[in-house]
């Protein structure tokens, strides 16, 4: 048996929610087809796992389909007027991601910018329609959930083998500038190259037009789930998409280098926003400060969930060359940036034992993700009888300082300091 005829035998063993089988049930009751498309196939025929579902529903209407929905579980229907659903089953685990559920539809660009993207919802569009609305021929593969047929009109099976990326339809690809970053992006995450005619593809999109908060969504997934970050740069020069995007990046002989290096860094991090904050003091390491900072407010590179990722990536570039030596050293460096990040850039920029080490410090410090609390405070100078006012701040602030370098250790240290210091009344 080829391996292509062993990837479409093991759809027949690919386990879906039930929710989606329920789905398809009352579809094809209602004359329709539901669909899994997208990353879900893809992913099974890579003999990946599946985390994420998408489903298509053919020739069922809007507004019956979401009545079906409903009956499943919640439906978050914020898309609804373009067909686009989220479903979380009934009985579902918070953590397991919600099934999107969409119909055929069609973007195209009614003006600059993924804002000019007009989408307009058509359940009963031809099939052979709805898969040239694709980006990618891998990703326009299909599967009916009821028989796990596998439909594939592009040659995307043929693509997965190859390990290659092409557009569907030229056409319809620039539709929407942002692919083209979806295409360095999937290069990262895959290790697949594209064809000749998808790199001009991606040098003739628009992307100049899109949103900075769309271009930093991509190159966020790049950097954070890409481990193939060598090769997608590689990529995203030879189609123009770097000189757009990052210009200040394109001619660094060193920069695939280091990302690569910073991978196990990043791996060792389990929140996005520390993470991102990572990749992007790599990836801006070389840059001088007030253009990290101009870059960033550019592509509106801010903040992930609370984590103040333009705070840590300006202070983490500012304070690159700071003396890590001595653990005062690490104390005062942990003031402006979240040492386990700052150290780790540093690690992938000149490896080098010392690093951990000083890394091992900071844990055992206890600084590795914050600086140090002060020993000293306003209400504690109050209490020896000092009002407030500049001389309480300067004095609360040197001894901050002196806790710093190392010569206060305690809260009694501080006190005993603070007493020699406070001005006594005649």
């Amino acid at each position: 048996m080829s391996s292509s005829a062993r990837r479409r035998s093991s759809l027949k063993e690919l386990v879906l929610p039930d929710a989606i089988e329920a789905l398809a049930g009352r579809v094809a009751s209602a004359g329709g087809t539901a669909w899994l498309v997208g990353g879900g196939v893809r992913d099974h025929l890579l003999g990946r796992d599946v985390k994420d579902f998408d489903v298509e529903v053919h020739g069922v209407p809007t507004d019956d389909l979401e009545r079906m929905l409903r009956k499943l579980g919640r439906v978050n229907a914020v898309g609804r007027s373009f067909g686009v659903f989220k479903l979380r089953p009934h009985g579902s685990p918070p953590d397991l991601p919600e099934i999107d559920v969409s119909i055929p539809r069609r973007d195209s660009n009614a003006g600059p910018g993924h804002k000019g993207i007009s989408v307009v919802g058509d359940p009963f569009m031809p099939l052979d329609e709805a898969v040239s609305r694709r980006d990618l021929t891998i990703n326009a593969l299909m599967v009916d959930v009821r028989t796990r047929e596998l439909c594939d009109r592009v040659g995307g099976v043929d693509d997965l083998e190859a390990g290659r990326l092409r557009a569907v339809d030229a056409t319809t690809f620039l539709d929407d500038p942002l692919r083209a970053l979806r295409v360095v992006q999937f290069a990262a995450r895959t290790g697949f190259t594209p064809d000749g005619a998808l790199v001009q593809l991606c040098r003739d999109a628009p992307i100049d037009e899109l949103p900075p908060e769309r271009v930093q969504m991509e190159w966020e997934k790049l950097l954070l789930k890409g481990h193939q970050l060598p090769l997608a740069l590689g990529i995203a020069r030879e189609a123009g998409v770097l000189a757009r995007v990052f210009p200040e990046r394109v001619d660094d002989p060193g920069l695939d280098a280091a990302l690569e290096r910073a991978l196990p860094h990043r791996e060792g991090l389990e929140a996005a926003g520390p993470r991102w904050a990572l990749m992007l003091a790599f990836w801006l390491a070389a840059t001088p400060v007030q253009a990290v900072e101009q870059t960033l407010d550019r592509l509106a590179m801010h903040t992930v969930g609370r984590f103040p990722v333009r705070r840590q990536v300006t202070a983490i570039v500012a304070h690159r060359d700071d003396p890590a030596s001595t653990d005062a050293d690490l104390r005062h460096l942990s003031v402006h940036a979240e040492l386990r990040l700052a150290l780790a850039m540093r690690a992938a920029l000149a490896p080098d034992p010392v690093w951990a080490e000083a890394l091992a410090r900071a844990e055992a410090l206890g600084i590795d993700r914050d600086k140090p609390a002060p020993l000293l405070r306003g209400r504690d100078l109050a209490a020896l009888g000092m009002p407030p006012g500049r001389a309480m701040g300067a004095l609360v602030e040197a001894a901050y300082q002196a806790q710093l370098d190392g010569v206060l250790a305690t809260a009694e240290d501080a006190l005993a300091w603070a007493r020699d210091r406070v001005p006594t009344a005649d």
